[in-house]
């Protein structure tokens, strides 16, 4: 694996890539799909998570460039916003683990250029929520459409404490959930309310706890948000661009530890990049993530 660390003003950029023979197939480099991360915030500890991450992908015949902020990229905190977001240009798949962003204009382009093309999209929890423009600013819009037309959900609200999760059972034999069993499994984050788009197809339910029965008013909307609640987790789309979408509320810095979610996380990245998943006896690695202060 050969590994490239390059400064772009205040952005890392790993290029990650394997030169043997993969188990996916893929004889060289050229002949892999190339994956682009972008992460985008530092709720959640993407910037340990997703190198990692990038790794295991790397193990089923993907190259990978993962695109890390310096400082706090939220609501451009950092004043550099995420250089590097040319790199979308040779994505045959990008993932997005962002939140709250206020991007420069030219990175802006970056992204929304790769969306309109048509290519796959992966979404990483808080992505639904990856914008957060003034509203008197002409991306004003993009605050609750990355979400909505793009993964297929906009943010609502969310619980609290861990999620009870368990696979849709109609949709058993989906890609995604290969090798994935029929029995319940614990994601450490808390529940995020969806409200999908037409032709989403559900292949993850999650149960959660929150506060007392509340009404819940922020710049998303006002929501009666009751105390229990089962929501979807994971799915999958085809956007209005054509774009194959795999889009979950998974991300929290524990899930990566548990092998149901990990597998998840790989096969839809593999389903959105128009690729096999690993086989059902194929081992998927689990890890830790350093949860770092923000």
């Amino acid at each position: 694996m050969k590994t490239i660390h390059q400064n772009w003003t205040g952005v890392f950029v790993f290029c990650l890539a394997m030169c043997s023979l993969s188990p996916a197939g893929f004889a060289d480099t050229t002949d892999k799909p190339h994956a682009v991360f972008v992460v985008g915030t530092l709720h959640y500890s993407p910037q340990n998570s997703m190198p990692a991450f990038a790794k295991e992908l790397e193990r089923f015949g993907f190259r990978t460039t993962v695109i890390l902020p310096k400082g706090d990229p939220e609501q451009n905190k950092n004043d550099v916003g995420l250089p590097g977001l040319e790199a979308l240009k040779e994505a045959d798949v990008a993932i997005f683990f962002m939140r709250f962003l206020s991007l420069p204009d030219d990175q802006f382009k970056c992204i929304i250029d790769y969306v309109e093309s048509g290519k796959p999209v992966v979404g990483f929890r808080t992505s639904t929520h990856a914008f957060l423009y003034p509203e008197e600013h002409s991306h004003f819009r993009w605050n609750n459409d990355f979400g909505r037309y793009v993964l297929g959900t906009r943010y609502m609200a969310h619980l609290q404490g861990q999620t009870d999760c368990r696979i849709v059972e109609r949709h058993k034999d989906h890609p995604v959930l290969t090798g994935v069993a029929n029995e319940q499994f614990c994601s450490t984050g808390s529940l995020y309310l969806t409200n999908l788009q037409p032709g989403c197809v559900p292949l993850v339910l999650g149960s959660g706890r929150g506060r007392a029965d509340r009404l819940v008013e922020n710049r998303f909307g006002t929501y009666y948000v009751s105390e229990t609640a089962t929501d979807i987790v994971a799915w999958t789309w085809q956007n209005q661009w054509g774009g194959r979408v795999f889009c979950s509320s998974f991300g929290h810095v524990g899930d990566f530890g548990v092998e149901p979610i990990m597998r998840i996380l790989i096969n839809g990245t593999c389903w959105a990049a128009d690729q096999p998943p690993p086989p059902t006896d194929a081992k998927i690695n689990t890890f830790h993530v350093e949860e770092a202060e923000e």
